[in-house]
């Protein structure tokens, strides 16, 4: 995968004119999130969930691989003025990259429930992986989700 990354900033250096240099790379991230680029006091960092790319590889190589490090290259054309996070220029780098411009991963929500420790809830149209908290509140009939795509209440489904 850091061949990956280094073909990546090669790229967006050849196109734009800055340093292929990548930055470090860290398998750290936890939960949800499959990647994340972040700059502290002007040092860039790249970090990946080691969880999630190992139980679905075919959902975050090269996507969000290529979606972190196009965050990279828009900073490093641009700066930190303010450019929207996944906007024309970060679009545009994905293209270059030849892929998708998508802003979440694909990861199944089965696989999300199996490997993150999560519930599987169910609405009309989808599966849902929702975290220990929000499981917990469900439970205590403290709070209810709704699907965001058909608004029906989410239903746990426990395992069998």
């Amino acid at each position: 995968m850091v061949t990956l990354i280094g073909d990546f900033y090669e790229t967006a250096a050849r196109h734009f004119g800055f340093c292929p240099e990548v930055p470090e790379v860290r398998f750290d991230l936890r939960g949800r999130t499959a990647g994340q680029w972040r700059v502290q006091r002007g040092v860039e960092r790249l970090r990946f969930n080691e969880l999630l790319f190992a139980a679905t590889p075919e959902a975050h190589i090269p996507d969000t691989v290529a979606h972190e490090v196009a965050h990279s290259a828009v900073y490093r054309c641009y700066g930190p003025k303010k450019v929207r996070p996944h906007g024309r220029e970060w679009q545009r780098v994905m293209a270059l990259f030849g892929v998708e411009p998508r802003v979440t991963h694909r990861t199944c929500p089965e696989t999300l429930a199996r490997v993150l420790d999560q519930h599987l809830y169910r609405c009309a149209c989808r599966s849902h992986a929702l975290g220990p908290r929000q499981h917990r509140h469900v439970r205590k009939g403290q709070r209810h989700y709704l699907c965001r795509a058909c608004g029906e209440r989410l239903v746990w489904v426990p395992e069998s």
